[in-house]
């Protein structure tokens, strides 16, 4: 800079026409130099808007999906590289959880049928009752740590999308009325009686009938299940507009709010109520969901603890 200056005074000293030409040369330099940075930073911004371009994360907002400036694409990439790693860390801790709550699932049926028949090989003098008692809790066990597999297996089916849907036009009362049958003798176990709710006699909606016995199977076994000695279960059909609402409500022993927004989820037990003494995968509602979703819609629920519960989803009429 001194050095600079130093060489503009003595120029100026010298001739005046020289230092002219001096300035018109550095304006020059200088202009180029400007020229080839502005060249360098467009050229770097467009490669840091195409990264951004093809590394963009679905639910990134639309705002850093096309960056001004330097400064801008900068940030853009940071908070695409932000998100990305906070993703990654939501999926690490979801598959951790689900490892051991599968892990877990499966230990209990495991080593109760393990302790049965050790019990059984261990004394080749047992009496045949309780040979025959130890054998049949085996065989229990066993079948649920079969139902936990095919639940399992039918989840994954339905996320990576192999399950394909068989959507045809159906008699949904005809449906809900085979179901309430096949609920009749656990029901009477418990002197819960089966209500059906329904205005008209046909009642045709579009759907998986198959999958949807299993929708409406799962939550009149959970409404029967957890339900009061000498209480209820409802089944009831409403058309609005193009949409047939089917409820399935209870008098049970209800949810409380804390736990109703978590109910879906694999494996999730209201650990009060839900213990494993009552059976089930822990999977029924989450597949529940899964299937629903499957046909466009939503599964809703609305409960109050010792009041009951309304589980409630709709379906496209065929009309």
């Amino acid at each position: 800079m001194y050095l600079a200056t130093i060489i503009m005074v003595f120029l100026i000293l010298l001739n005046s026409d020289l230092l002219l030409l001096v300035l018109l040369f550095m304006v020059m330099v200088t202009a180029v130099v400007s020229l080839l940075w502005f060249l360098r930073e467009r050229k770097l911004l467009r490669s840091l808007q195409a990264l951004i371009a093809e590394e963009k994360m679905e639910n990134l907002e639309s705002k850093h999906s096309n960056p001004k400036d330097m400064k801008e694409a900068l940030r853009s990439l940071f908070e695409t590289r932000k998100d990305e790693l906070l993703q990654l860390q939501r999926l690490e801790n979801y598959r951790r959880d689900y490892i051991g709550n599968v892990a877990h699932e499966l230990k209990t049926p495991i080593f109760s049928i393990q302790g049965y028949i050790d019990s059984v090989l261990d004394d080749p003098e047992m009496d045949e009752e309780t040979r025959d008692k130890f054998l049949k809790r085996a065989n229990k066990n066993a079948s649920r740590l079969g139902q936990i597999v095919s639940d399992l297996d039918t989840i994954t089916k339905y996320e990576s999308g192999f399950l394909v849907l068989n959507i045809q036009a159906f008699d949904i009362l005809a449906l809900v009325n085979e179901v309430g049958e096949s609920l009749e003798l656990q029901a009477q176990e418990k002197h819960i009686s089966i209500q059906v709710h329904a205005q008209g006699e046909g009642k045709m909606v579009m759907g998986d009938r198959e999958r949807l016995a299993q929708v409406l199977t799962n939550l009149g076994f959970n409404s029967i299940r957890y339900g009061v000695e000498g209480g209820n279960t409802r089944f009831r059909l409403s058309n609005i507009g193009e949409r047939m609402m089917i409820e399935i409500a209870d008098n049970g022993i209800g949810i409380p709010t804390e736990y109703q927004n978590r109910v879906f989820e694999r494996f999730f037990r209201v650990e009060k109520h839900r213990n494993r003494a009552t059976g089930g995968s822990g999977l029924g509602l989450s597949i529940c969901k899964h299937i629903v979703e499957a046909h466009g819609e939503t599964i809703d629920l609305i409960s109050t603890e010792g009041a009951g519960s309304v589980f409630t989803f709709s379906l496209k009429t065929a009309d």
